[in-house]
């Protein structure tokens, strides 16, 4: 019973692990399309409110400092994705060494 347990053991881990890491993706991605959602609504509103040249290039200015963000933020966020990403390899690769150190037979 005490080899079924070692054998499930890792087994557990991965499945808690690549459960948790599913749910930070599906909140990241629903938080993202909540954010463009209200970033469109409120981009259409400010185009609609365009009723001369004037607000017609104060509208294209935001249009090129919100592109910069978020170009930026799509940086941040890249790197932010590649560190968690790698925590998470690095976390399957030490359940996979321990599971095998634990299932290895002792001589």
């Amino acid at each position: 019973m005490n080899d079924f347990n070692a054998f499930l053991a890792p087994i557990t881990k991965l499945i808690e692990l690549n459960k948790t890491q599913f749910e930070k993706m599906a909140a990241a991605q629903q938080e993202a399309a909540k954010n463009y959602a209200e970033l469109t609504e409120a981009r259409i509103k400010a185009a609609v409110n365009i009723k001369d040249a004037e607000a017609l290039n104060a509208f294209a200015k935001e249009q090129v400092e919100l592109a910069q963000s978020g170009l930026e933020k799509v940086v941040a966020d890249s790197k932010a994705l590649f560190e968690d990403t790698k925590a998470y390899n690095e976390q399957v690769l030490n359940i996979v060494k321990e599971s095998t150190s634990a299932l290895t037979p002792k001589k």
